[in-house]
């Protein structure tokens, strides 16, 4: 079943150098790997789209059932929310050309295992803060090389969020909130654990 939700590397491989082979850049071998990674990131997301509609058709009865379903729809939602940021911010660095930068930041198989099944619900969250922090980070990094050292902090500040707007990058606030919002709904293992050692 998951199959049909999570395709496999070689399927992804061939989509991608479908793309390739129709792009009017030029994308060598290497660079493709971004787009094979990538589609695994809106895998992902057409899973937990998935097990999000199965939870809402879910038939309850009892208080503690509603309770259930209700955290596994907030759960999902956020799996979704978070993702849907990641791939946004991965669509604007393969639009600029920076596919090393998507490549490089998607563990491709740890995030295969953690979607594998709601169990690893915690691990995909985690993989995808991650990935929020890193690739957000490397998008605004660039804006910041090429910038005039005395411009003033108002000059910076309004040329970054140019640049988030035409890119469509989350701004570091929206960032936080989406993955505070996946922290409210999938909390952090450790955490857990120090909880209950105090």
């Amino acid at each position: 079943m998951m199959q049909q939700y999570i395709t496999s590397h070689k399927f992804r491989v061939k989509r991608a150098e479908d793309y390739r082979k129709n792009s009017p850049e030029k994308i060598s071998i290497f660079d493709r790997e971004a787009l094979v990674e990538f589609f695994l990131l809106e895998d992902v997301v057409r899973l937990y789209e998935y097990r999000l509609k199965n939870e809402h058709l879910k038939l309850v009865e009892t208080r503690a059932g509603v309770k259930a379903k209700q955290l596994n729809i907030e759960k999902f939602t956020a799996i979704i929310n978070i993702f849907k940021a990641v791939i946004e911010v991965s669509q604007a660095k393969i639009s600029s050309g920076d596919y090393s930068d998507v490549w490089k930041a998607i563990p491709e198989h740890a995030l295969m295992k953690a979607a594998s099944s709601v169990k690893y619900l915690q691990e995909l969250r985690e993989i995808a803060v991650t990935l929020l922090r890193t690739l957000s980070d490397e998008a605004m990094s660039v804006t910041s090389q090429n910038r005039i050292l005395d411009s003033s902090l108002d000059e910076l500040e309004d040329h970054e969020a140019n640049v988030r707007r035409v890119m469509d990058i989350p701004t570091p606030e929206e960032i936080e909130e989406i993955i505070k919002a996946a922290e409210l709904a999938i909390p952090n293992r450790k955490d857990e654990k120090k909880k209950n050692i105090a």
